[in-house]
C-alpha cells in the first residue's frame, strides 16, 4: 500500500515542486529587478504577503498529504483528482502572482489590482476544493473535528475572496493577505500532524 501512496504522491509533489520553484524564481526576479534595473519598481505588500501565506500553504500541504495514508485506507480516481486540483489551484495562485516578464512592470500594485480578479477566483475555487477533500476524509464529522480556526478559515477565505473581487483599495488586499498568513501560520503549527519515523 505504501509503494502505491508514494506513486500516487509523485504527481501532486511535482506540482507543488513547481509551485515552490516558479515562487522563488519570482522573488528573485523581483529582486533583480529592483537592484539592477535603472526604472524603479514599486513594491506591492500584498503580494508580498500572499506569496508568503502561498509558500507556507504549500509546505503545508505536502507535509499534510503524508497523513493520507492512515485517513484514506482505499483510493479512488474521484479523491485522486481532488488533491491533483488542489496542488494545481496553489501553483496557479502564485503564477497569477508572479510577473512573466519583469521588464514591463513598474508598479506591482497595480500588476495585482490587474490580476485580482483571477487570484481571488482561484483562491475561492481553492477553498471549495479543500472543504470537498476535509468532506472525501470523513464527511461531516471530520470537518467539525478539524476545529473552528480550520474550517473556519474557508468560510472566511469566501467571504475575503468576494471582498478581494470587488475591491480596488490594495490596503484592503494587504490586509487581507496579512490575516491570512497569520491564520495559516497558527493553523500550520497547531494542527499539523507530526511525522513519525
Amino acid at each position: 500500500m505504501s509503494d502505491q501512496f508514494q506513486h500516487v504522491m509523485v504527481l501532486i509533489s511535482i506540482i507543488i515542486g513547481l509551485g515552490i520553484t516558479n515562487l522563488l524564481l519570482g522573488v528573485s526576479g523581483a529582486i533583480e529587478r529592483f537592484t539592477e534595473n535603472e526604472r524603479p519598481l514599486r513594491i506591492c505588500w500584498a503580494t508580498v504577503f500572499w506569496l508568503a501565506y502561498l509558500f507556507l500553504l504549500m509546505v503545508l500541504f505536502w507535509w499534510w498529504e503524508f497523513r493520507l495514508l492512515e485517513i484514506l485506507k482505499t483510493w479512488s480516481l474521484w479523491n485522486y483528482f481532488l488533491v491533483t486540483c488542489y496542488a494545481v489551484l496553489l501553483f496557479l495562485q502564485v503564477a497569477l502572482l508572479i510577473p512573466r516578464d519583469w521588464d514591463k512592470v513598474d508598479d506591482l500594485n497595480q500588476y495585482f489590482l490587474a490580476k485580482r480578479r483571477w487570484f481571488y477566483s482561484v483562491f475561492a475555487l481553492c477553498l471549495m476544493v479543500d472543504l470537498m477533500d476535509s468532506y472525501m476524509k470523513g464527511g461531516l464529522s471530520y470537518i467539525r473535528g478539524t476545529g473552528i480556526l480550520t474550517w473556519g478559515f474557508n468560510f472566511v477565505g469566501l467571504v475575503a475572496a468576494v471582498v478581494g473581487f470587488r475591491s480596488t483599495r490594495i490596503r484592503i488586499h494587504s490586509t487581507i493577505a496579512i490575516l491570512f498568513l497569520l491564520w495559516a501560520i497558527i493553523i500550520g503549527f497547531n494542527v499539523s500532524p507530526l511525522l513519525h519515523v
